[in-house]
C-alpha cells in the first residue's frame, strides 16, 4: 500500500472506492472491466465492502485542451509557454502509459498537522494482453478487501462522516453523502496529472470582485469562475461572515442576501425575488444544498481541491459552514 499525501486533500471523501485507468495497449482488460462493473460491485459487496465509487478514465480521452484544463486545475499559474511545454509533455508520456492501472482508495486519515493522508492500494500489474488479468484483478479485489477489514478492526469509528470537507444532506446529519456533492468525476483526472507531475501549487490567489461583482482569482489569470446569481449570492453572504454561518439559521440571513441578490442581478421588483428565494432559506429545502453545491463544483471543475477547499464554504471546527480563505485576500464592493 501506498500513503499519498499530495492527492490525499484532494480526494477527502473517496474512500472504499475503485478506480480504474485504461491502457491504450490492454484492450481486453478495459472490454472485461466495462463489462463486470456490476459483478465487481457484487463480490466485494458479498465480502462485505461497499463500494463508494467505481469510476473509468482513459488516456485516450483527453485531447489538447482536455489536458489544458486537467493540468490547470492541478497548476493554475502556469503561463502560456509553461502550459504548452507541459502539454507536449504529457501528451508523450501518456502515449508510453500502453498498460491499465487500477486504484483502490482504502481510506483516509489525519496527520498531527491536521492534513490528511489517503491509502491508497495500487495495482500496476495488467502488463499487456497476455497476462493472467482475471487472476490478478480478483486477487487485487482480495487484498482491498483485507485491507478494508483491517482498517475496520484497528478504527472502530472508521466511516466517511468522519472525512472534513463534505456536504451532508442536512446540518445535523452525519450519515451518508448525497452523490451530488461527490467529487469522484474529478478523481481520475488528478491521478493521472498527478502520475506524470508530482506536488501542488500552493499559491493561493485572492478573490476580486469588480463593480459589477465579476469573479476573478488575479493570480490564476487563466481559470474563469462563473457563478449564477443566486449562487454567487449565497457565496458573498459567506464571504461577509467569516465567522461562519450554521444552515439551520439560514433564515436569519434571509433580508441580507436578498439585498445581495438584487444588487448583484439588478432585480428590484420584490414578487420576483420571492419567487426565485422561495425555499432558499429553508434548511432543509435541497434549494439550499444545490446552490452550495454549484459552488463547490465550480471551483472543484476548475482547480485541484488542495487549492480549491481555500475558496468552498466547508464546515469549521464550530461546525458553521464559512470560506477557510483568509479575509485579508477578499476584495469586495460595498452592498
Amino acid at each position: 500500500m501506498r500513503r499519498y499525501r499530495e492527492i490525499s486533500n484532494a480526494y477527502e471523501g473517496t474512500a472504499v472506492s475503485l478506480y480504474f485507468v485504461e491502457g491504450k495497449k490492454s484492450r481486453n482488460i478495459n472490454r472485461y472491466m466495462h463489462g463486470h462493473i456490476g459483478y465487481i460491485r457484487s463480490y466485494m459487496s458479498q465480502r462485505g465492502v461497499r463500494l463508494n465509487a467505481f469510476e473509468t478514465t482513459s488516456t485516450a480521452l483527453f485531447g489538447r485542451r482536455s489536458i489544458k484544463n486537467l493540468l490547470l486545475r492541478q497548476y493554475p499559474t502556469l503561463t502560456k509557454e509553461e502550459l504548452d511545454a507541459r502539454t507536449a509533455e504529457f501528451r508523450r508520456s501518456s502515449r508510453k502509459n500502453l498498460c491499465s492501472k487500477l486504484y483502490f482508495i482504502v481510506g483516509t486519515s489525519i496527520d498531527k498537522d491536521g492534513n490528511c493522508i489517503a491509502d491508497i492500494l495500487c495495482e500496476d500489474g495488467f502488463d499487456g494482453e497476455k497476462c493472467d488479468y482475471k487472476e490478478l484483478l480478483f486477487r487485487f479485489l482480495d487484498e482491498a478487501v483485507c485491507s478494508v477489514i483491517k482498517k475496520e478492526c484497528f478504527e472502530s469509528n472508521f466511516s466517511l462522516s468522519g472525512i472534513r470537507y463534505r456536504m451532508p444532506d442536512t446540518e445535523e446529519e452525519a450519515g451518508p453523502y448525497a452523490e451530488e456533492w461527490d467529487n469522484r468525476e474529478f478523481l481520475c483526472d488528478d491521478l493521472l496529472a498527478d502520475s506524470m507531475y508530482k506536488g501542488h501549487s500552493d499559491i493561493i490567489s485572492p478573490i476580486h470582485f469588480d463593480s459589477r461583482f465579476n469573479m476573478s482569482l488575479p493570480m490564476y489569470p487563466q481559470i474563469t469562475i462563473k457563478l449564477e446569481p443566486l449562487p454567487k449570492a449565497l457565496y458573498i453572504l459567506f464571504l461577509n461572515h467569516p465567522e461562519g454561518i450554521f444552515l439551520k439559521d439560514i433564515q436569519e440571513y434571509e433580508t441580507e442576501l436578498k439585498n445581495i441578490y438584487s444588487t448583484i442581478s439588478g432585480r428590484k421588483n420584490r414578487s420576483v425575488i420571492e419567487r426565485v428565494f422561495k425555499g432558499m432559506t429553508d434548511p432543509m429545502d435541497n434549494l439550499l444544498h444545490r446552490n452550495l453545491s454549484k459552488i463547490r463544483r465550480c471551483f472543484i471543475s476548475k482547480l485541484n481541491y488542495e487549492i480549491a477547499r481555500h475558496y468552498i464554504p466547508a464546515h469549521n471546527r464550530a461546525r458553521a459552514h464559512n470560506i477557510p480563505i483568509d479575509m485579508s485576500l477578499v476584495e469586495i464592493p460595498d452592498i
